[in-house]
């Protein structure tokens, strides 16, 4: 087959010699009247689909996204990937990686089989971004604040940093598989299947592999080494614990006290915990935990005789650990003895009084609000306990 066959003709009605010339042309990417771009073609299900690469400085200029195949957009995730985006050429030793992005070609692309370069007329087609939108907006967002902060820069040396840190931005490349010349209907249904198909790992999951999240590391090590959380068990997989389960504690249970211990600092700046304060931190935090299960009943792990076995319980206790040591300057001595004072038992009398009400399985307390209501409760009981 040859080269001219391999390139459709009846699109826009381009002179052959036009494309041809278009597709000799060794540069990664240019956009003028035609873009080109190194990819190879396949097949799925009828449709054709081009994988590339594409650098990170051309996804504003080749790329758009049609709110009506998008979900809305989430400006907050918009500005964690591209706080994520500026740590990882900040930090060399910051592990990052971006997923593909997945588009969609309205109108038509060449393809040349000779030189597996893909050509796409800029003036009569849209590149559609299908899933990857926060991707793309957040990635658009690093380069133009390494911009800004560049611009405003006074000090040479500084600047020439900025500058260093941009142009490596910009240079990096990004997956990018484009479904060729689908209907609006057919965007629809693949961004659709796109986010159904794919099994989101669970909260315990991804706080277990996550290797950047400083609080999920420190989690996973407290809760291999607290001698407490050893004996009670720490469920490191599910994200609930059934009867026969030996264990007590959940990880995102470990996961989220940690978060309630330092909540007014966290809430100001996400990566307070970083590789540089981490020791620091995590030294308070094991001395907090054994403080906090030195207060509690030894045989807390039996199952059905405490509240202490509900995961909103740890999270309150550590919640209200917080606010008595930060805004109501009490001494560990004073906040600990409280936490002895209460009644961890599944008393409804108790409890009631903090929100709690009956379930409807038998020896089960209940509280509103998806177990924001238990975390208030605790909270509160142990403030009263602290007060009096």
């Amino acid at each position: 087959m040859t080269r001219s066959a391999t390139i459709k003709k009846d699109l826009y009605n381009e002179p052959m010699q036009e494309v041809e010339a278009m597709l000799k042309r060794k540069n990664d990417l240019k956009v003028d009247r035609f873009a080109t771009i190194s990819g190879i073609r396949g097949m799925q299900f009828g449709k054709e689909i081009f994988a590339t690469v594409l650098k990170f400085k051309d996804l504003r200029r080749f790329l758009e996204v049609f709110p009506n195949v998008q979900r809305n957009i989430s400006y907050r995730k918009v500005a964690k990937i591209k706080t994520y985006a500026i740590s990882g050429v900040e930090n060399p030793n910051a592990m990052r990686f971006f997923p593909a992005i997945t588009v969609t070609a309205r109108g038509n692309v060449f393809y040349d089989t000779s030189a597996n370069r893909i050509a796409i007329d800029t003036e009569n087609s849209n590149l559609s971004v299908n899933d990857g939108q926060h991707r793309f907006y957040g990635i658009d967002g690093a380069i133009e604040e390494l911009k800004v902060r560049s611009n405003k820069a006074k000090d040479i040396v500084i600047k020439a940093k900025i500058d260093t840190y941009l142009e490596e931005l910009e240079n990096m490349v990004i997956p990018m598989t484009i479904f060729n010349n689908l209907t609006e209907e057919e965007e629809k249904q693949l961004f659709y299947d796109s986010n159904n198909l794919a099994s989101r790992p669970s909260r315990s999951a991804t706080i277990k592999l996550a290797q950047n999240d400083y609080v999920a590391r420190m989690a996973r090590e407290i809760s291999e080494t607290n001698k407490s959380l050893i004996r009670f068990g720490v469920e490191m997989d599910k994200m609930s614990i059934h009867k026969n389960n030996p264990n007590t504690v959940l990880l995102t249970t470990v996961y989220a006290m940690i978060k309630n211990l330092y909540w007014t600092t966290y809430i100001n700046d996400y990566e307070f915990i970083n590789e540089k304060t981490y020791n620091e931190y995590k030294m308070f935090t094991v001395d907090t935990f054994n403080k906090i299960f030195a207060s509690l009943p030894k045989d807390m792990d039996t199952k059905d005789k405490y509240i202490l076995g509900r995961n909103y319980a740890l999270k309150g206790i550590a919640k209200y650990v917080h606010y008595a040591r930060l805004e109501k300057k009490y001494s560990d001595s004073e906040i600990f003895e409280a936490i002895k004072k209460v009644d961890w038992s599944l008393d409804l009398h108790v409890w009631s009084n903090y929100g709690a009400y009956p379930s409807e399985k038998k020896g089960i307390l209940q509280f509103g609000g998806n177990g924001e209501g238990g975390i208030r409760g605790v909270y509160e009981m142990c403030m009263d306990k602290l007060k009096g």
